[in-house]
């Protein structure tokens, strides 16, 4: 049996995935509910989702949405609804296609020149961070207008200090990218702009929930684990109300500071580089304003003085009436998630009516954190486990919903090899 350590998005998936392989498994959570951060919240007739906004219905996607009765929940949104970027002043349109990046008045004639002069620029250099290598790349005005609020949104992060050879370089590999990324990047894009944006009519909490129903008894909700022993051959789990557990092998799809904690009294120095890892906090604000406004939201550029980094349109993506969901903090402002809920709300609002010209109510602020993948990812090169305990998280692989299932059936494929044939690894 392979036992999983948290029953966010990461691990459920996985779980579905070997159940559907034939490999017994116990999902272990401590929150009530399943998904992680992948939940969603009525606020009176209005979804509010308290993590990712939205999916992409991809192949791997739609197929695991239909394997667990999904299908007549989903949502989508036209795929071609823009995305935006306030810069200068106001929204301006992000190119997303060469013809776009044409005629696009986000950046200036001598900007757009330096852009296409990014194929004869050299590739990563060794130790070199993000922010300069895009600026490298595409120049310093694309960088501040576009790339870096694009890039820098994905983790609520500073570029400037995240390694190549951590947040960016799997992503390169896995484009093909050597050198040029301009025409991989197009290309990408395009593939991606076939896959319209999609939820569920109750929320992307509704997926979490429905591969927590198929697995049945063997997610164990409101049940954290206090203790982890290493065995001869495989772990015992100790968790509250359910004793100790023998497994074969061990997922940690938890936090990094959860799963320092398990491991703390085997592998102290590998578990200290584990708690080390940084996470950047955001503020949430769901705002409510009657606008027309169509697209999938905005992101701020670099060098605007707002608070806000950027602003999702679930009224024009889905039909929710009114609502618009906010972010406010990251490493930009690493404090202000700490700020009370009124105070936050407050420039929400008042930001919110600077850029698109609308007044705008604050129904719910929430909070979540996202893996930074800056420097503090440099502690974990050189650790090794066990060949029996296993990650699959935002912060060992990439992260997103995407993300997170080509992980976890990547692993669940490699597991399933191995305990589905009797061998151990010792």
């Amino acid at each position: 049996m392979i036992g999983i350590v948290g029953g966010g998005i990461s691990g459920l998936v996985l779980a579905h995935e070997l159940r559907r392989l034939g490999v017994d498994v116990t999902v272990w959570e401590a929150a009530s509910v399943p998904g992680g951060v992948m939940r969603s919240e009525l606020h009176g007739d209005l979804v509010l989702e308290l993590g990712p906004q939205r999916a992409r219905l991809t192949g791997p996607f739609r197929d695991l949405v239909e394997s667990v009765g999904l299908s007549e929940e989903l949502v989508t949104a036209s795929k071609d609804l823009p995305l935006y970027v306030y810069h200068r002043g106001q929204l301006r349109r992000a190119p997303l296609s060469f013809s776009q990046a044409v005629t696009t008045d986000l950046l200036s004639l001598w900007a757009k020149a330096r852009v296409l002069a990014e194929p004869f620029t050299a590739g990563p250099r060794a130790g070199e961070l993000v922010g300069p290598f895009l600026r490298r790349k595409f120049g310093g005005a694309a960088y501040r207008a576009l790339l870096g609020p694009l890039y820098g949104g994905l983790y609520a992060s500073d570029p400037d200090r995240m390694p190549v050879k951590h947040a960016l370089q799997r992503t390169l590999a896995e484009l093909g990218v050597r050198r040029s990324i301009l025409w991989r990047m197009f290309r990408s894009a395009g593939r991606a702009a076939e896959s319209p944006p999609c939820s569920f009519r109750q929320g992307l909490g509704a997926l979490p929930l429905a591969i927590a129903g198929k697995l049945g008894g063997s997610v164990r909700l409101e049940t954290p684990v206090r203790m982890l022993r290493k065995r001869r051959v495989g772990w015992e789990v100790t968790a509250d109300g359910a004793g100790s557990v023998p497994v074969d092998a061990v997922v940690l799809t938890c936090p990094s500071d959860t799963a320092a904690g398990l491991l703390g009294g085997s592998y102290p120095e590998e578990a200290g580089r584990l708690s080390a890892l940084r996470y950047n906090r955001l503020a949430l604000v769901y705002l409510k304003s009657e606008t027309k406004l169509s697209g999938l939201g905005f992101q701020v550029a670099f060098g605007e003085s707002l608070e806000t980094r950027g602003v999702t349109w679930n009224d024009s993506l889905f039909g929710r009436p009114g609502l618009h969901t906010a972010y406010l903090g990251g490493m930009k402002n690493s404090e202000l998630p700490d700020w009370d809920d009124a105070r936050i709300a407050e420039i929400a609002c008042r930001e919110f009516e600077v850029v698109t010209g609308h007044s705008a109510e604050a129904l719910h602020v929430s909070r979540t954190r996202i893996p930074a993948w800056d420097e503090t990812w440099d502690g974990l090169e050189g650790v090794e486990w066990p060949p029996d305990l296993h990650f699959c998280s935002n912060y060992t692989a990439r992260p997103g919903i995407l993300g997170r299932i080509t992980e976890g059936k990547r692993l669940a494929a490699t597991l399933a090899t191995a305990y589905a044939t009797g061998s151990r690894p010792v």
